[in-house]
């Protein structure tokens, strides 16, 4: 996966760069008229290139990586919310309970909630491990 950012500040040996995100039409919105506001994203990545603030940077991430976190980020809350509700209604109706879709439901939802901190401790693993996801390779201007 291939980007290009905007070096906006230089901090010892990392670089603030400012990325600009793709949208689904690609970012000519012109074509379409739909008037898209193509956000960008902010982040601090390794100056191994020397670019100086105001350069324009080819920024590459390796797309295994990139499935791997989003499959972190997207499927583990799903599968934790489905196997919550699952779980709940199957015991919530196996006690009796009248209601018991809506406690199903409350149940899915904790297990939302405790995948959400999940995530966080698998985030905090990977910063610790120092697993580089994006990196700038080259100085374009």
């Amino acid at each position: 996966m291939e980007q290009l950012g905007i070096v906006r500040k230089i901090r010892e040996n990392n670089a603030l760069v400012e990325i600009r995100r793709i949208s689904g039409c690609g970012g000519n919105c012109g074509c379409c008229a739909a008037s898209c506001d193509v956000k960008s994203v902010t982040v601090y990545l390794k100056n191994n290139i020397g670019a100086k603030e105001g350069d324009l940077v080819e920024i590459k991430a390796s797309t295994k990586k990139v499935l791997k976190y989003t499959f972190i980020a997207y499927m583990i809350p799903f599968i934790m919310l489905i196997v919550g509700i699952v779980l709940g209604v199957n015991y919530f109706q196996s006690v009796g309970l009248e209601n018991y879709e809506i406690y199903g439901f409350g149940v899915g939802m904790l297990l939302l909630a405790i995948s959400y901190l999940i995530i966080k401790l698998i985030d905090r693993y990977l910063n610790k491990k120092g697993e580089i996801i994006l990196e700038m390779t080259r100085v374009l201007n």
